[in-house]
């Protein structure tokens, strides 16, 4: 719709579409596989090169349906690079959500020209990242199956965590958020039912032994966008989970008042 009243009045048509389809930062929401076709239609018409940043693509644990299997790797649905057909998605993967974040290693699928570009920015500015980490890394994707085992497990792991903290917040965030079931990456998005102001009740966290990413860290648009959310993580020990989470329930309980 943008792009139509743009045409029509004529001015000029945005060139890239940026986006997370997959594990959402912050919300961890997956686009739903029909809408992979009607925006990648939508880029040819309007000429738009995509950039799919799939991050946590390997991290779907669909916790919202624990009674259905992991994906593993070839139950992890399409990827707007499936569908290119005229070279206008670039797709970039990282091992840094996959393996761990010290390896600083990830992997771009573009048409050869822009590749090309890249190599050579890369050379100017990391020399490519670390030769002992890609040495590593050649040697565990050489190992038959290792892959896969290793996918499948960061999958379950997930889930089972993703599973502990929507169970603390069952048990203690009632009444005061709301939130939605993720299905990939590593976030739970909280919408709050009052507004807090975000630095007094950061701060009031911080007393309580916890910490949370404020709303406003995450909006696209300017402050007070954001204020009734929060971003918590599920990547640490669950048997941390409940007492984290009572813990924000009591500042969220008193916040208006004690702050």
């Amino acid at each position: 719709e943008e792009c139509e009243a743009r045409l029509a009045a004529g001015l000029p048509l945005p060139k890239l579409l940026y986006t997370i389809p997959v594990g959402q930062n912050p919300t961890g929401s997956r686009l739903r596989p029909d809408r992979y076709a009607a925006i990648y239609s939508a880029a040819r018409r309007y000429g738009l090169v995509i950039v799919e940043d799939d991050a946590y693509y390997y991290m779907q644990h669909r916790a919202a349906r624990p009674d259905m299997p992991l994906p593993g790797l070839s139950g992890l649905g399409p990827s707007f690079l499936s569908l290119d057909e005229d070279g206008r998605v670039v797709r970039l993967d990282t091992f840094s959500k996959l393996l761990a974040p010290g390896f600083r290693l990830a992997w771009v699928t573009a048409p050869s020209p822009f590749v090309a570009k890249v190599d050579g920015l890369q050379y100017m500015s990391s020399q490519w990242g670390s030769t002992l980490s890609m040495l590593l890394l050649a040697k565990m994707l050489a190992a038959p199956g290792w892959l896969l085992g290793h996918v499948t497990a960061l999958q379950a792991a997930m889930r089972t965590r993703c599973l502990a903290l929507l169970a603390a917040a069952e048990e203690h965030l009632g009444g005061v958020a709301t939130w939605s079931v993720p299905q990939a990456g590593m976030f739970l998005w909280l919408t709050l039912a009052a507004d807090y102001e975000p630095g007094p009740l950061l701060e009031a966290m911080r007393r309580h032994g916890v910490a949370v990413v404020p709303g406003e860290s995450c909006a696209a648009a300017p402050p007070p966008a954001g204020r009734r959310h929060l971003r918590l993580t599920y990547v640490i020990d669950p048997d941390q989970y409940d007492e984290g989470v009572r813990k924000v329930a009591r500042v969220l309980g008193s916040a208006r008042v004690n702050i």
